[in-house]
């Protein structure tokens, strides 16, 4: 056996990477510093110290295309710890969790896998061409300022043309460093403890070089011991143990230079460095509660965004990005020739893009994206091909907006062109997708838009798909997916006691053709790729957000958001689990939060509820997993001293002890504590 990651019937099968341990991090750190300064003039002063106030609505939809957001100080509000606490509370979204802070955690939106889900980092696209999957464990949530989801919609032209290519895009936004007229240094240094030996200290340093240059550096470690009880039913009989080989300890390092060259020109680079050694908890089968399998990773990427205001009919902008990523992941236990496991994996990028938007006239623009990525993949294992691919993207875009009309069209162009070291590569695939959207703004005066759209995504297969020893089919043909959204938005001023009311709601339907799963070929033991699924996919969203002051120094405010989906498998009339639910989809999932806001202490409850779900194709008794709620609690204060400010915190997650598993035999943490202290300077 050897080691991969697959999403077999909607389970992720996991097998793992690795890495070799590089200080070259350091020296990138080093030499990034502040040779733009040179080249920059004093336009930088009045733009590092502007402050552009929004009034974010913590929650909302945007009002034309259906965006679900995400703010700073919403995030300030709930009780979360890791990245994918956050979006599991968004609707259409689906978090694959395996348990512990260790365990993969992948997106998956709207039923449509996590290999349609691009995760953009500060405005790149992150990749993984061996699985097609991102880890989003890998990322904080520490110095985020904005988390942005959109769901098929074009909703800006002015992007690489990767990102539109994909059926749903994830945007994480860094915080940027912001000065007033005096102050020339920030400092946030945040600590973590909890249950489970948690332990987890940040530090972020902003630092204003000149008129012309600001900086910011953060650095993050944790540990993790993972050792939480749980409690399964085997048979009739219970068992109850503790977590075993769910350790962790990362460190997470970004280093990001800001300037601007002129009045029309800005220039930015980051370099992102994460690290980690874990244990990988496996399934609880059978009283077997300890699997000594462990992970390291490492990920090193530097991306570079210029931008240029030429004038007010032009708009270019430029971005570069380099990516290393080391895996190893070892199985002392398993017996073979070597006697055990030991599998290194490296993976390797360059990307650009290039992004030119016209405005001719006032209600209307175009934009022409061009992408281009060269990966390679290499590993330890013998006689593996050791793929490269070059994948070009070029996407024509037309944005016509005037008074209560918004129309925007895409025709994109995907081409791949794959090598390997034995020549038996998928040679070249190429496909035309296009995207439509428009909304409606029936009544002037009132807040409401109506929307629709329309889109076609391609995915090509991944490494592993295509090339992987006694998996991997170079037959394989691309995963097509056609996708329909019809949506409604609403946002009123009630009263002067509920001066915010926003509802958002989104019917839409997805087929995927040519779906690529791993099924067992000749026994349970030998996989194969095919492409066997055919799913059907109708579902509702519904986002509603309310604020309510109370009196002068009471104010509460409620998200709730409810999904529908009804995935089905449509692949084979004969099957028997023909028009059943596709594995690990509920029918139904909801969440809330309500945060009571108060001149002394901050209190905000959430509540996470996650319909039946089914773990194989047949919609049997016996491969179910049954619904569960998970209820936290978060209470804060903030404190100001001066020039400083200390926030205390503390969390009681999963509050009511709730033994529930999100993947089979997988069990998920029970009720856990904790404490946190921010000081800002």
């Amino acid at each position: 056996m050897n080691a991969i990651i697959f999403e077999v019937d909607g389970t992720l099968k996991v097998t793992m990477w690795v890495v070799k341990k590089h200080n070259i991090f350091l020296l990138l750190f080093l030499s990034v510093s502040f040779t733009i300064e040179a080249q920059i003039d004093s336009a930088l002063s009045k733009t590092l110290q502007e402050i552009t106030v929004v009034d974010k609505r913590s929650v909302d939809s945007d009002k034309k295309s259906g965006i679900q957001k995400m703010d700073s100080v919403f995030l300030e509000s709930m009780p979360a710890f890791q990245l994918s606490d956050v979006l599991k509370r968004l609707s259409g979204v689906f978090i694959k969790d395996y348990g512990g802070v260790g365990g993969i955690k992948t997106v998956s939106v709207r039923s449509l896998g996590a290999n349609h889900t691009a995760i953009a980092y500060d405005g790149f696209l992150v990749s993984d061409y061996q699985t097609g999957q991102i880890n989003i464990g890998r990322f904080s949530i520490e110095n985020i300022d904005e988390i942005r989801l959109t769901n098929a919609n074009i909703v800006n032209i002015y992007q690489s043309a990767r990102l539109l290519a994909a059926a749903n895009i994830l945007q994480l936004t860094t915080q940027k460093p912001c000065f007033d007229s005096l102050k020339k240094v920030n400092l946030k240094l945040s600590f973590r403890a909890g249950s489970f030996a948690l332990l987890q200290p940040f530090v972020l340093i902003e630092n204003k070089i000149s008129k012309r240059v600001s900086t910011s550096f953060s650095a993050e470690y944790l540990y993790h011991k993972g050792n939480y009880p749980f409690q399964m039913q085997n048979g009739n009989n219970v068992i109850r143990e503790r977590r075993q080989d769910s350790d962790m300890q990362l460190l997470r390092l970004k280093l990001a230079v800001y300037g601007v060259i002129n009045d029309k020109q800005q220039l930015s680079t980051n370099v992102f460095y994460y690290r980690s050694e874990q244990g990988l908890p496996g399934a609880v089968i059978f009283y077997n509660t300890a699997l000594p399998q462990r992970m390291w990773e490492e990920n090193l990427f530097v991306q570079t965004h210029y931008e240029n205001v030429v004038n007010k009919k032009f708009r270019f902008q430029s971005n570069v990005k380099w990516n290393y990523a080391f895996l190893r992941y070892l199985d002392s236990n398993y017996l073979n020739r070597e006697r055990e496991i030991d599998n290194h994996y490296w993976q390797r990028e360059i990307y650009t893009s290039q992004v030119l938007l016209y405005n001719p006239i006032p209600c209307f623009s175009t934009s022409l994206s061009n992408d281009v990525s060269y990966s390679t993949m290499s590993t330890n294992m013998k006689d593996f091909v050791n793929p490269s691919r070059l994948g070009v993207f070029t996407a024509l875009s037309a944005l016509f907006e005037q008074r209560k009309i918004s129309l925007s069209a895409t025709i994109l162009h995907n081409y791949f062109y794959d090598w390997n070291a034995s020549n038996t590569a998928e040679k070249n695939t190429h496909k035309w997708t296009p995207a439509v959207q428009l909304s409606y703004q029936p009544i002037a005066k009132e807040e409401w838009y109506i929307r629709s759209s329309y889109k076609h995504v391609f995915r090509m297969p991944t490494f592993n798909d295509l090339y992987y020893r006694l998996v991997g089919d170079l037959d394989l043909r691309p995963e097509n997916i056609d996708q329909v959204n019809f949506g409604l938005s609403f946002s009123k001023y009630l009263h002067s006691s509920f001066p915010y009311f926003s509802i958002s709601t989104d019917v839409y339907y997805n087929q995927v053709k040519d779906k690529i799963v791993a099924i067992p070929n000749k026994n349970l033991f030998v996989w194969s790729m095919l492409n066997f699924g055919k799913v059907a996919i109708t579902g509702v969203d519904v986002q509603v957000f309310l604020e309510n002051i109370i009196v002068k120094h009471l104010k509460v405010e409620t998200v709730i958001n409810y999904t529908f989906q009804q995935s089905i498998d449509i692949s084979d009339k004969n099957s028997k689990s023909y028009k059943h639910q596709i594995p690990y989809t509920p029918l139904h999932t909801a969440s809330g939060i309500v945060a009571l806001k108060t001149k002394y202490l901050n209190v905000s409850y959430s509540l996470l509820y996650t319909g039946k779900r089914y773990v194989l194709r047949q919609n049997i008794v016996e491969n179910s997993l049954q619904p569960y709620t998970e209820h936290s609690i978060a209470l804060y204060r903030s404190f100001k001293i001066k020039a400083s400010a200390i926030n205390l915190r503390f969390e009681i997650l999963n509050l009511t002890n709730k033994q529930y598993e999100i993947i089979r035999n997988y069990p998920m943490a029970g009720r856990q504590y904790q404490g946190k202290i921010i000081y800002q300077f």
